[in-house]
């Protein structure tokens, strides 16, 4: 996965965390730009420069942004505007879009996100039903300190109102956009890693293509011995399919490398090659204290 267009595919395949509407927040999934014309165009395609350092989030905004306007079917109006009151940020629009054909607006709040699926936590949301948090409670970020519950209370909260403030409808009536018509949608894209046990389990509310891998623990790890190769991918790499790196490890070599990841809050992501050259993608992340 070496080419720019290796690198935008790997992007806008990427899945919604669920299916239509969710709590009142209906999807805006990457497979509604049109990307038909582009087959004939994979060798002059050029992704934006990114600076060195852009977190993943930021990356993704980039690429989000991109997709956008290599698009057929969809015309970027603004992005990334911010909103104030005098000297003070209220907040951010991620994005206004036209539909083409439709010429129906839309404003699109971009989330991307990496979970692990572990049971046990008790967060709720208020628009969600009791069953629904039940199962929504149970994704956090692999280093727990990021859950998909606070992210959806903020996003009904905080972001998606934004759009009705004063500020905000004064800023895009002088951009020539009509608020009362626009529609809003969120593009909340995952990549979820479940307990390997769980592999047939049937997740109510998860679109399933996001489930991209398993996760143990660090004891675990140290017992899953094999003579298979490992590779570490940096954070910017964790989006791509899992294939050889430039440095491989044994899973000798690699377990101080995980301790290290984990002594420093940051559980790392695995890519195990077979003998036969297939790929497993795995998180290992940190013992929870024993009770």
């Amino acid at each position: 996965m070496n080419t720019d267009y290796d690198r935008f595919k790997a992007f806008y395949q990427t899945s919604t965390f669920w299916q239509g509407t969710l709590g009142g927040i209906q999807q805006f999934p990457l497979s509604n730009f049109d990307f038909s014309h582009l087959s004939d165009e994979e060798d002059i395609l050029e992704l934006p420069s990114i600076p060195h350092g852009t977190v993943l989030g930021k990356r993704a905004e980039y690429f989000f942004e991109f997709c956008a306007r290599q698009s057929s079917n969809y015309e970027v109006l603004a992005s990334n505007v911010q909103v104030f009151r005098g000297n003070r940020t209220l907040g951010e629009i991620d994005y206004i879009l036209k539909h083409k054909s439709t010429q129906q607006v839309f404003h699109v709040e971009l989330v991307y996100k990496f979970y692990i699926f572990e049971l046990g936590k008790n967060y709720k949301s208020a628009y969600l039903s009791h069953d629904q948090n039940q199962e929504l409670s149970s994704y956090v970020g692999p280093n727990r300190r990021d859950y998909f519950i606070k992210k959806f209370d903020h996003l009904k909260n905080r972001q998606l109102p934004i759009l009705q403030l004063p500020e905000t409808l004064e800023l895009l009536q002088s951009l020539n956009i009509d608020v009362t018509q626009i529609k809003q949608q969120v593009c909340f894209l995952a990549h979820v890693y479940i307990p390997r046990e769980m592999w047939r389990h049937e997740f109510k509310y998860l679109n399933k293509r996001c489930i991209k891998g398993y996760y143990m623990d660090e004891f675990a790890f140290a017992k899953a011995i094999t003579s298979n190769l490992y590779f570490l991918p940096e954070k910017k790499q964790w989006k791509m399919r899992p294939q050889s790196l430039q440095v491989a490890f044994t899973h000798e070599q690699l377990l101080p490398e995980v301790r290290q990841s984990l002594e420093r809050g940051f559980a790392p992501m695995i890519w195990m090659q077979w003998p036969g050259g297939d790929f497993e993608s795995f998180f290992v992340v940190a013992a929870l204290p024993t009770p």
